[in-house]
């Protein structure tokens, strides 16, 4: 019974996605909902990479029509959609689980020039595991630092936009991880990711990676009141703990990253209730 069953969704995956390429939105909404449900659903790890292409060739369908280029997809819980606050590009992720309790991130990014009616669409290829000294590195789209994004900062410096991306990955069994990434785009729309922008003391970073116990949470968010970039301060819960990420937890204090000429430089102890100018003087 149960091999019936998976027979007729793997023919379905196979048939599905070409008839939602000429189906209206409302169609090919549904058709992502039924393959996100099944994503989630289905235990078998095959199974799940089996849909999860079938997924991507919708959205390589699909995502450089202009019709999609603002369609929510509000209906699908459990993949993300976020924009850009100047509207020029926006990006669709999720992600998988894959056996060893570890995630591998799936994206796309609908970028829209203002010059250019068209949309460049660019697909993310997830390369974490392999990525040595991953936050000194620059990254094309296809070895990508792979996270679930769910806020866009932008800044334009020296007369280029660059976009400062907040998001999460989940790590594996120990630890999980908060990522503060750079996005800029060539004159082509080519995406890249990673800019030697962050300053911690003595120390530059082209992207930035906390890592902590899996039971605790970080917050990590813009804090307009202060133009910051803000997050908690994340410690050993011993000092002969130091090092060992999967130890680590808040302190209940914050630091922060604030844009100064052309750098994000770090300011530690934040009182995220004054004002910037009250920041500075403290």
């Amino acid at each position: 019974m149960i091999r019936g069953k998976y027979l007729g969704l793997v023919v379905g995956l196979f048939i599905l996605p070409f008839i939602a390429f000429s189906q209206p939105v409302k169609t090919v909404n549904d058709t992502l909902f039924d393959y996100f449900q099944a994503l989630r659903t289905t235990q078998e790890f095959n199974q799940k990479m089996v849909i999860n292409e079938k997924i991507k060739n919708v959205f390589r369908r699909i995502l450089s029509q202009d019709k999609y280029y603002e369609h929510s997809f509000d209906t699908i819980k459990s993949m993300g959609v976020v924009s850009s606050p100047d509207e020029a590009f926006r990006i669709i992720n999720w992600n998988t689980m894959d056996g060893d309790g570890t995630y591998t991130y799936h994206a796309f990014i609908q970028y829209r020039p203002k010059k250019r009616d068209e949309i460049k669409l660019t697909e993310l290829i997830d390369h974490s595991d392999s990525i040595i000294m991953p936050e000194q590195q620059i990254l094309p789209p296809d070895q990508w630092y792979g996270a679930l994004y769910y806020e866009i900062v932008p800044a334009k410096i020296n007369k280029q936009m660059q976009y400062v991306l907040l998001g999460w990955d989940g790590g594996d069994i120990y630890i999980n991880r908060k990522v503060i990434d750079v996005l800029t785009f060539s004159s082509s729309g080519k995406p890249k990711f990673g800019k030697n922008v962050f300053k911690f003391g003595k120390k530059r970073k082209k992207r930035v990676i906390f890592e902590f116990s899996y039971q605790a949470t970080m917050r990590l968010f813009y804090d307009d009141n202060i133009d910051m970039i803000v997050f908690e301060h994340m410690t050993p819960i011993r000092p002969s703990l130091k090092d060992q990420k999967m130890q680590y937890g808040s302190d209940l204090t914050f630091d922060g990253l604030e844009l100064v000429d052309d750098k994000w430089i770090l300011r530690e102890n934040l009182d995220v209730k004054n004002d910037k100018k009250s920041l500075r003087r403290k």
